[in-house]
């Protein structure tokens, strides 16, 4: 009862305010309505008590009445379209009005100090870290990163204004870029090689960084891809330390400032200028979860459209091919294979011949980070012949969202988007993907995140099991800290080692255990079981595999393996892939016990 009373109250509200503005709308349009009311009130009086004029007076102001109502109503009908109308030309239209953006950039200003800058400080910082690490110029033996912050001044965007256009069948939005501040501070900390010496602190306090932002939503809006459209013009003015702080004058390091120019440059080229592009994910849920690490299978199912004639993208290569230009003209026999590449692990599939080659590989890669690049490497292979020629590449971007899940994306034909996303760990994705830099061909790869490895040591687990054992390996950052736990590894068997005369060294800490040597063996059974007292800081398993040799032992390739969330009495059975060799995995069996 007391809900049917709601729902009539409700009914009766909704009638009156469509009265008032029925009201309204005569008010505003009719302005002799009132003289209207009062002409008909002197009529009722005189009908009243005057003069009879039957019913003619009331048929004439119920049919006044009904014609105004519908006039009202089909210019309501009328609103209505328009503004659909203008909804689907904004949709269709290839072009949008231009638009300036002066409260954008009034909405950063006021949400950037407290929620953005802390967020992409925190970002950047860590791919700071990571370019300084293998980016160090010669004249720096040791750099690490002291202090980052962005400052309180945000970027200004579409400063002369934006607009969405359509980009074959995807919508872009382009904005001027235009960041000029002189209140960031980033402080690096030098060591210095030889012959300079001595230490060195450096300031990087302003940065001015200008050029044109392209922004693509993809995925029906679970995220946005970001790129400049072309090199942006970059600047940056670098403080140094004094006193104590620093043992050399700013003026015998004139090279630090053009070394970080370019290494900005460099970073910018190679990750967010056009083709190249960088994704913001926009989860419906964030789990506040830092991944540090993760297993991908990977599989390399086929290729199409592979032309040699194609392939010859440019002069040099043209000439690097000429003395093959024979063996090309036969497209039937041309041989090749992929080369799949994953920060510093690579593997390759088998030969195979014509121009849809099917290769049907499975790897097992493994990631170091919360972000990757799988690049495929297209070879081609000659019979009789040690060399092979490089044809093409492609690559596909990974990255671990907030809500558990994973992008992936790639360049697509003539500069377009091909991306897809796995709602959870363990699901397959497909994906053709275009070789870059040529007239046609492309490539057909499914994709599996098995697990993800968080900073707090948790995991996130899939129900996809491809074998009996479980895979993991990756860079560890968090180990349980408690110091009264040992760990126990055991090197139980390896296999597609690319030597005869295997053995394996495992490097904890300060601790060094070694197996023995198997000979003439490729895929040799240890069965070996080693112990390593857990320690307090973040240390990863260092696994290393040699071939024993007269002339010199030879590396077989190394891992580095992820000891995050083992406990205890549950053991784990992992296989793991050998970096920097073509092939080779590695089985361990890791087991964490409380000390006696």
């Amino acid at each position: 009862m007391a809900r049917a009373r709601r729902k009539s109250r409700g009914l009766y509200i909704n009638k009156a305010k469509e009265f008032l503005n029925y009201l309204n709308y005569l008010s505003n349009n009719k302005p002799l309505f009132p003289w209207m009311i009062v002409l008909i009130l002197v009529g009722w009086v005189v009908e009243r008590w005057v003069l009879c004029f039957t019913n003619f007076l009331p048929l004439a102001i119920a049919f006044w009445a009904t014609y105004q109502y519908g006039n009202h109503q089909a210019q309501i009908q009328v609103q209505v379209l328009e503004r659909r109308w203008r909804q689907i030309m904004l949709l269709v239209s290839p072009v949008t009005p231009l638009e300036h953006c002066e409260w954008l950039n009034k909405l950063l200003c006021e949400v950037w100090i407290n929620f953005i800058n802390p967020k992409l400080s925190f970002t950047f910082s860590s791919m700071v870290e990571k370019r300084l690490k293998h980016r160090k110029p010669p004249f720096i033996e040791k750099i690490e990163l002291q202090e980052f912050s962005l400052g309180s001044c945000p970027p200004s965007l579409g400063l002369h204004g934006t607009r969405w256009s359509m980009f074959g069948d995807q919508r872009i939005m382009q904005m001027g870029f235009d960041w000029d501040t002189t209140d960031m501070s980033i402080l690096l900390a030098a060591k210095l090689a030889k012959p300079l010496m001595g230490t060195a602190k450096i300031c990087i306090n302003s940065i001015h960084i200008k050029g044109e932002l392209v922004l693509r939503p993809i995925l029906d809006g679970k995220g946005v891809l970001y790129s400049f459209l072309s090199s942006p013009e970059v600047r940056i003015n670098v403080a140094f330390g004094s006193g104590g702080s620093q043992s050399l004058p700013a003026t015998e390091l004139p090279c630090v400032s053009s070394w970080l120019v370019k290494l900005l440059n460099d970073t910018l080229e190679k990750t967010m200028v056009e083709p190249r592009r960088d994704c913001l994910s926009l989860p419906p849920v964030d789990l506040r979860k830092e991944a540090a690490g993760g297993i991908l299978y990977v599989k390399v199912i086929s290729a199409s459209k592979v032309s040699s004639a194609n392939m010859k993208a440019g002069p040099s290569r043209r000439q690097q091919n000429s003395n093959f230009e024979g063996y090309y003209n036969v497209e039937k026999d041309l041989c090749t294979f992929v080369e799949v590449e994953l920060e510093q692990l690579s593997r390759k599939t088998d030969v195979r011949s014509g121009s849809s080659p099917k290769w049907d590989s499975t790897f097992n890669m493994v990631l170091h980070d919360a972000t990757g690049i799988l690049r495929f490497h297209l070879y081609a292979s000659f019979p009789g012949s040690v060399k092979y020629n490089h044809l093409t590449s492609c690559e596909i971007k990974m990255q671990h969202v907030a809500d558990d899940s994973v992008m992936y994306w790639a360049l697509g034909y003539d500069n377009g988007v091909v991306a897809e996303h796995a709602a959870f760990c363990g699901k397959e994705i497909e994906m053709v993907v275009p070789f870059e830099e040529v007239d046609s061909g492309e490539l057909t790869v499914r994709l599996i995140l098995k697990e993800w490895h968080f900073s707090d040591c948790s995991r996130s687990l899939s129900s996809f099991h491809p074998g009996s054992t479980r895979s993991l390996s990756g860079s560890s950052s968090g180990l349980t800290s408690n110091t009264r736990r040992k760990i126990s590894v055991t090197v139980v068997e390896a296999k597609g080692l690319v030597g005869s005369d295997p053995y394996v060294k495992l490097q904890y800490g300060k601790a060094f255990h070694r197996t023995r040597t198997m000979k003439d063996n490729k895929n040799p059974v240890w069965n070996k079981q080693f112990e390593f007292e857990e320690l307090e800081c973040g240390e990863c398993l260092n696994v290393k595999c040699y071939n024993e040799d007269i002339f010199g032992n030879q590396q077989l390739g190394g891992a580095r393996v992820s000891l995050e969330g083992l406990v205890e009495g549950s053991v784990r059975d992992v296989w793991i892939p050998l970096e920097k060799v073509d092939s080779g995995e590695l089985r361990l069996r890791l087991d964490v016990s409380w000390r006696d």
